[in-house]
């Protein structure tokens, strides 16, 4: 089987699994985001995660994820909290077209991801070279959700995150890193976290499920 998708309790234990045989990442991104996340809600466990194991049965495919001391690439976490349905009373409501704040990405990354935030009917904004850029601009604008480039070593990724947190801006963590890299600090650990490279279906879901 190609895909893998995991699902986890509290204790961040897994309490049931799934596995698949689609071709395209695309198809098992949705997979999980669709039928898993009904699945994940029907039985309340608290974490999605979908990792792929194609790389080690099919050793020389070319993966950017993979490294010859793992099991399986992830791919995404999804807290199933973000897939629940709540009561929008009391809570700031986004734009008719959410204002979407794009920070730490290289140049071809906050291309691609403008791309997906305009395909989801959203406005990008300014994309911003690094997270200590994108914790002072919070300090002159409030946008609906971020999407952050997160390296577990930058502490200015920290700061970012305990600001969007303090505002009740939700946002998706995005890195080349695990999201069960060891040290990885608690405030990542309650959102998305998707693998790069990533998905335009991928980001997308994610968007749509915090917003």
């Amino acid at each position: 089987m190609n895909y893998k998708l995991s699902f986890l309790d509290e204790t961040g234990h897994a309490q049931d699994v799934w596995q698949a045989g689609f071709e395209a990442e695309h198809t098992a991104v949705c997979w999980m985001w669709i039928v898993g996340g009904a699945w994940a809600l029907r039985r309340d466990w608290s974490v999605m995660e979908l990792t792929c194991q194609r790389c080690q049965a099919l050793p020389d495919t070319v993966c950017p994820r993979y490294s010859s001391d793992a099991t399986e690439c992830a791919i995404a976490r999804m807290p199933a909290r973000d897939l629940q349905p709540f009561d929008k009373a009391g809570h700031a409501q986004p734009r008719a077209r959410p204002i979407v704040l794009i920070a730490g990405q290289d140049e071809a990354g906050a291309a691609s991801h403008i791309g997906t935030v305009l395909d989801a009917g959203m406005a990008p904004a300014a994309p911003l070279p690094d997270c200590a850029s994108a914790v002072k601009w919070l300090n002159a604008h409030g946008p609906d959700a971020a999407i952050i480039d997160v390296d577990p070593g930058d502490k200015s990724c920290v700061d970012l995150a305990r600001k969007l947190t303090a505002r009740e801006i939700p946002f998706i963590a995005i890195s080349g890193h695990s999201a069960n890299t060891p040290g990885l600090h608690r405030l990542f650990k309650p959102v998305p976290w998707l693998v790069k490279p990533v998905s335009s279906a991928g980001l997308q879901l994610a968007l749509r499920s915090i917003l």
